[in-house]
């Protein structure tokens, strides 16, 4: 049963008094701030939040992608990977129609071909996985990764080739760049390595491997306390390594907690070294923050309410949990893809506009958690959605 305006009010309340929802909100808009005065006040190199944000994707990341696999498997949340993994490609192939509609409207052919791509492709990994994870934990990580492999497949193929102008059996756009020894060229191979050897999929795909092993029936091996040497009460697969390689898990788990810190630092830093007055007369770049901050996670969310309410009316609840409706809202929450901005300037398609889009879309993206985590915290109190973990 869908809510009701009584019942909406009360959800609300709720999440208001919420102490958990504040503490997320503050240390959000702390960091962040932080990062902003340190690089606005040139007390940190210009250069700091690029670093860090280097470590974070290399190190941190993948850490905390691996890590968060590192327990019990059960059928609930193996079923619900499953489902995310699907979800990721509908939701991708979706979202690059739906930027199309949505920017049809725009007379300049070549703003009308970016916008889309900028819309359909977010700073996930760097803006909003390590918020899912720290705000709703490892398993609502876990399905934002899953479905995060569809958003690198597209990213590394699709989005490419689009902002690069590659059309086959054509002499194109992005022919000429070469020529101009701006670009080296792209094979289908270098794209699938470049789709595939990313560290934090890499990391995923491995604790997604060791996570679902469990299930097969005699993996569960009797191991032996490191400290006492007497055997544990529960049973696991000797890949638990956060039970039986407990220093080697702690020492992985500590870089992966310390990744939503550094990154909120991170954007902050990326903020302060930005032109917010070149940014602030770009009608576009205003036009696609309120786009993406509200009308993209709105629609995921409609979509999800849908499918749901499909699989209850057909006796099969449970199809969409609140893990995934959590990490499907942030996932398109993100501001633009700073892979997606990266292409537009490498190929000088709009750079100036996709720079304002990603320093916009940053400050958007920052007031939209505030919003959408409270949004979210009242379709939790709803119960619509079923929880695995709470």
């Amino acid at each position: 049963m869908f809510i009701t305006y009584a019942s909406m009010a009360d959800n609300l309340a709720k999440a208001m008094s919420n102490q958990t929802l504040w503490t997320n909100i503050v240390k959000t808009v702390v960091f962040i701030a932080l990062g902003f005065f340190f690089t606005k006040k040139k007390l940190l190199p210009d250069a700091t939040g690029k670093v860090l944000t280097k470590f974070v994707m290399a190190v941190a990341l993948p850490c905390l992608a691996f890590c968060s696999f590192m327990k019990g498997f059960t059928v609930n949340e193996g079923v619900g990977a499953i489902v995310n993994f699907i979800l990721g490609f509908v939701f991708y192939i979706l979202f690059i129609f739906i930027g199309k509609l949505l920017f049809i409207w725009v007379k300049d052919k070549n703003k009308r071909e970016i916008l889309p791509v900028l819309f359909a492709f977010g700073s996930t990994t760097f803006f909003s996985y390590p918020l899912v994870s720290s705000i709703y934990g490892s398993v609502a990580g876990n399905y934002f990764n899953i479905m995060n492999v569809a958003y690198r497949v597209f990213l590394y193929s699709y989005a490419y080739l689009v902002v690069s102008g590659i059309k086959l059996g054509k002499k194109n756009r992005a022919e000429e760049v070469a020529d101009q020894g701006e670009q080296k060229g792209a094979d289908i191979k270098g794209i699938l390595k470049r789709v595939f050897l990313n560290p934090i999929l890499i990391a995923t795909f491995a604790g997604l491997i060791l996570w679902v092993l469990q299930a097969i029936p005699g993996v569960n091996f009797i191991t032996l306390d490191p400290y006492s040497g007497k055997e544990l009460a529960t049973p696991v697969a000797f890949w638990r390594f956060d039970v039986t390689l407990p220093w080697f898990y702690q020492a992985a788990n500590t870089l992966g907690g310390i990744a939503s810190t550094i990154i909120l630092f991170a954007i902050g830093c990326t903020l302060g070294g930005g032109s917010v007055k070149a940014a602030a007369t770009d009608k576009y770049a205003w036009i696609w923050t309120a786009i993406k901050v509200v009308v993209a996670p709105a629609i995921v969310l409609l979509i999800l309410f849908g499918v749901e309410a499909i699989a209850k009316a057909s006796g099969h609840p449970e199809i969409i949990t609140l893990e995934t409706v959590q990490s499907s809202v942030f996932t398109w929450l993100a501001p633009a893809a700073t892979v997606a901005v990266g292409y537009c300037i490498n190929f000088d398609r709009e750079k100036e506009m996709a720079s304002h889009i990603s320093l916009i879309g940053t400050f958007g993206s920052v007031i939209g958690v505030v919003i959408w985590v409270i949004l979210l915290v009242v379709v939790e109190a709803s119960g619509f959605f079923p929880a695995l973990v709470g």
